[in-house]
């Protein structure tokens, strides 16, 4: 690392938190390892502020954007937005920050004009689906480069976007032991009130449109039980979002699901939720790359995913993962079940699946988006040595 290492700032509405703040904070916390200063830029109270101090990192606060909570706000431009200009140049100057790497899009609207203004290098990060926005696509000609976590998100970005953007997937960290997947089984059953023999199958991220959660319903409803009779529960882990999935309250109501399809909200520690369930479903459409699926696989629980979406460059159908078409409702039946009656096809799934993950390691990928920050900034090595 440089004598005068780069600053970098990662800002957050702090109130508005998912997977893929929950993966730049992994990213964070391997540069700031490195030897990057990196600094917190939490605009606001909330989860952000929470997970970022477990982490270690130090955290600057800023004004709220917003009085209305964290997902009743609308993702799209926002007066202000363009308000904040000021305290987000000023804290440009005061912390010396050299990049602003932004990870969703309120944030890429917010800091594109004071970074611009103060001459720091934007990254954006791009964790979304494109869909056609002036005050997006301003950031993005702003940015001096953009980091897609898959190339299905990449290729849906406009060809000037692409031609400076590079395929990153998301960094993971988790690791359990079997004796502590074990006790993370239990404890979880327990707290629910749930049979110790419960078969779980889970889903996590919010309930909006798009993670189509309601399949949950559908594969519970068709099963109750396994080959050798454990009763089959689900967990819809995560929170109420806009726009809301109203197929998934519709359909426990009119399938009696009430006792059986669990709304824990968010869970924390997620690993043990996750460890708890026997399978994790991601039927989502349009998901650029579903982190809790790569956390699932890095815990070994097997995953059924769907193909509209980057992880199908990660999974290899029926080695490490079952890839299932979104709307083709008995095979995400026909696969759930497969997987919950055949425990040597679970295990040889999950710990194949955990190969490919262990690659993802924080500290690799830190080092990549490393050489991106110095070709952005025009810190070459050879810079960075005589520095």
């Amino acid at each position: 690392m440089a004598a005068d290492p780069l600053t970098i700032g990662f800002p957050y509405c702090a109130d508005r938190f998912g997977g893929s703040n929950a993966s730049s904070l992994v990213l964070a916390r391997a540069l700031d390892d490195a030897g990057f200063r990196i600094r917190i830029l939490a605009h606001g109270e909330g989860r952000a502020l929470d997970e970022a101090a477990k982490l270690g990192l130090e955290t600057v606060r800023l004004p709220a954007l917003s009085r209305v909570p964290g997902y009743a706000r609308p993702d799209r431009f926002r007066l202000a937005q363009m308000f904040a200009f000021h305290n987000c140049r000023a804290a440009i100057g005061e912390l010396r920050l050299d990049v602003i790497h932004t990870n969703d899009l309120g944030m890429l609207r917010t800091w594109a004009a004071p970074a611009l203004s103060a001459g720091a290098t934007l990254i954006a990060h791009w964790r979304s689906n494109f869909q056609k926005s002036w005050s997006v696509e301003a950031g993005l000609r702003v940015a001096r480069a953009v980091i897609a976590v898959s190339h299905y998100s990449r290729e849906k970005l406009p060809h000037w976007v692409q031609e400076k953007t590079t395929v990153e997937y998301n960094p993971f960290g988790l690791s359990f032991s079997a004796e502590g997947k074990s006790a993370a089984r239990a404890r979880v059953r327990e707290q629910l009130g749930l049979p110790a023999d419960a078969a779980i199958i889970g889903t996590f991220g919010n309930h909006i449109v798009r993670k189509r959660t309601h399949v949950l319903a559908d594969v519970l409803h068709a099963l109750t039980e396994t080959a050798d009779r454990r009763p089959i529960y689900g967990l819809a882990c995560g929170a109420e979002a806009a726009p809301h999935d109203t197929l998934l309250h519709e359909k426990i109501a009119s399938y009696g699901l009430e006792q059986r399809l669990l709304r824990p909200g968010f869970v924390r520690p997620v690993e043990e939720w996750i460890s708890a369930c026997d399978v994790v479903l991601a039927p989502a459409i349009h998901e650029p790359l579903a982190r809790s699926v790569l956390e699932a696989q890095a815990l070994e629980v097997p995953a059924v995913v769907s193909t509209d979406g980057g992880l199908r460059e990660l999974i290899e159908d029926g080695r490490t993962g079952i890839l299932c078409d979104p709307y083709d409702l008995d095979d995400w039946i026909f696969a759930t079940l497969a997987i919950l009656n055949d425990g040597e096809l679970a295990d040889t799934m999950a710990r194949a699946a955990r190969q490919v993950v262990s690659k993802l390691e924080p500290k690799r990928h830190a080092e990549r988006i490393a050489a991106i920050y110095r070709t952005a900034t025009g810190r070459t090595t050879a810079d960075k040595e005589a520095a």
